[in-house]
């Protein structure tokens, strides 16, 4: 396995495992709604005020979202674990691909 550096083993242990999960089906404006109240839990949560950057992994080189990690003081770092997660499956389908051509 490649070697991780000591604050993402720590940061992804903290955490524990993941599961996927998925909200109901609603409105743009509903989903709209939830996160907003969603921002306002972290802020009161991390005691944080003003404007805050949103976290996330994108398609390399692009500005399309695979998925937002947050706007806390952990979401950067949980951006990069699931960034060097993401590029590790890419390597290895790519490995794939190529035994199966």
């Amino acid at each position: 396995m490649s070697y991780l550096p000591q604050d993402v083993v720590d940061a992804i242990m903290s955490i524990g495992p993941v599961e996927w999960g998925a909200t109901d089906a609603q409105s743009d404006e509903k989903h709209i709604a939830d996160f907003a109240n969603t921002l306002r839990l972290t802020r009161e949560h991390f005691a944080t005020e003003g404007n805050a950057a949103l976290h996330g992994i994108y398609i390399a080189g692009s500005n399309t979202v695979v998925a937002h990690t947050g706007t806390s003081p952990n979401s950067p770092q949980h951006a990069r674990i699931l960034a060097g997660a993401w590029n590790c499956l890419v390597d290895a389908a790519k490995q794939l691909q190529g035994a199966t051509a």
